[in-house]
Formats: C-alpha cells, sequence, structure tokens
C-alpha cells in the first residue's frame, strides 16, 4: 500500500507538536517505501559507508540515496553546513 501525499501532511501536522523528528520517521518511512516498485527505506540502518543515516532507500536492493531528516522549522542552512 502507497501513501499519498495528503495524508502523509496530515499525518505530519498531527505529530507536530509531539516529540521530536523522530517523530515523524513512521510516516515518512510509509511514504517513500512501495513494495510494487521494490522501494525499501529501513531506519537508521547500521554498516553502511554513509555511518547511520536516518533512511536508506533502496530500490530493488540497489542503493538509491540516503535521507537524514530535520524538524520541521529547522534551519537547514546551518545544517547544510555539517556532515
Amino acid at each position: 500500500m502507497v501513501m499519498n501525499f495528503d495524508n502523509y501532511i496530515k499525518l505530519l501536522r498531527k505529530n507536530l507538536e509531539r516529540g521530536s523528528e523522530r517523530t515523524h520517521y513512521p510516516a515518512l518511512q510509509y511514504l517513500l517505501e512501495n513494495s510494487e516498485e521494490g522501494i525499501e527505506a529501513p531506519i537508521e540502518e547500521t554498516k553502511n559507508k554513509a555511518g547511520v543515516p536516518d533512511f536508506t532507500v533502496r530500490r530493488r536492493k540497489l542503493l538509491v540515496g540516503y535521507i537524514e531528516v530535520k524538524k520541521i522549522g529547522a534551519n537547514l542552512d546551518l545544517a547544510e553546513q555539517t556532515e
């Protein structure tokens, strides 16, 4: 099952007042993953070349990329200057 973007935004708004960026991991994972397309996005997968990124995205077992999640409203200019 694939989550549509509108449902993803609703979940973000619902959880906005709670917790940290980790609060939103399950919703983002559900949005990203698609079994029909063979897309997997495990959370904080270890033992890879990028350290421990928030998400490692693969399509049919081939690495697509990594996602680092930031808190909603965070200054991304500052985040861009870090590893």
